[in-house]
């Protein structure tokens, strides 16, 4: 956790033991620390966007899958034939 105080920048670093949290000073940070520790954030942020954009495109695609799915079904009732295991087969046994 970084933390400003004036025009300082401080690090601390909190830890739970027997369920009280410590928090412990780790030292002054220098402008070039200060400058990764923005990078690592925002590089982070843009992880995890990317991440969320994948999940909802897959979950998209899973939409898209089933629809297209009862569209094949249903071209293939239209044309009196139905899928089973993998084959078409027609709705009368000629």
């Amino acid at each position: 956790m970084l933390v400003t105080k004036g025009k300082s920048v401080y690090q601390y670093r909190s830890s739970r033991e027997d369920g009280v949290v410590k928090t412990q000073y780790q030292g002054k940070l220098s402008p070039q620390q200060i400058q990764d520790h923005h990078k690592r954030k925002e590089e982070q942020a843009l992880r995890q966007q990317s991440q969320e954009a994948i999940a909802s495109l897959r979950d998209a695609l899973d939409e898209f899958r089933s629809v297209t799915e009862w569209i094949i079904r249903a071209g293939l009732l239209a044309n009196n034939q139905y899928l089973r295991r993998g084959e078409i087969r027609s709705l009368k046994n000629d």
